[in-house]
């Protein structure tokens, strides 16, 4: 799929999901450059603004996760280039034990999973329904990414908290209105966008989630 500066569009039709600080990078020789990395998941934690009030304790638990992973970065640029070496690194500092960035990062990951999800289920219903309208309800979505990701990560309460969330959701034109920068009648140009997005946002989820079971730090996906 072409990237998002791959795609040709009509002046004025920006999106935030074309912005340049807001895309994954390319992995390079499979390995994830740590800056452009941290630099978009503050991008996805932003983006879970648009989804109201009640997801801000979502937002305020992945940003405060890249932070965690920003602090140990920002210690040594040189040797933390790609995420893998700050995560060797960390590990190496703790005797093979989480360390405050490898811990968070755990957990920035599984977040992660959970807005991957959501953003490709959000895609998937528009594209496959021709009747946009029947499909604007993103409940259905919210819980379905929830039970594929974070759910087996949760005890009772925060499961609870989820079901609540996946009915506090706006509607799909609410959320990509927001993704246009208030611009109207862009969704479609929103839904390339983030199609476009995903590409490397789940090429570096997946590598991470890879690198965390070969060291013994998660358990694989059941």
């Amino acid at each position: 799929m072409a990237a998002v500066a791959d795609v040709p569009d009509s002046p004025g039709h920006e999106t935030y999901f074309a912005k340049p600080e807001h895309i994954f990078p390319h992995l390079e020789e499979g390995k994830i450059p740590t800056e452009q990395f941290l630099n978009a998941c503050q991008g996805i934690a932003s983006f879970v603004e648009f989804l109201g009030k009640a997801f801000i304790l979502v937002k305020n638990d992945i940003q405060g996760n890249v932070v965690k992973v920003r602090n140990r970065y920002e210690s040594n640029k040189e040797g933390q280039v790609y995420l893998q070496d700050l995560i060797d690194m960390d590990l190496a500092e703790h005797g093979g034990r989480f360390g405050i960035a490898t811990e968070g990062l755990l957990w920035l990951k599984r977040g992660l999973q959970f807005m991957l999800e959501m953003l490709t289920r959000m895609v998937t219903e528009y594209r496959t329904n021709p009747n946009h309208s029947k499909t604007e309800n993103l409940s259905s979505v919210v819980d379905q990414a929830y039970q594929k990701s974070l759910k087996r990560h949760h005890g009772f309460v925060a499961k609870q908290a989820f079901k609540m969330l996946s009915h506090a959701v706006p509607y799909r034109h609410t959320i990509l209105k927001a993704v246009a920068l208030g611009q109207d009648d862009l969704d479609e140009i929103c839904i390339r966008h983030i199609e476009s997005h995903l590409d490397n946002f789940r090429k570096n989820v997946d590598v991470l989630v890879q690198y965390y079971v070969e060291k013994k730090l998660d358990t694989p996906e059941p």
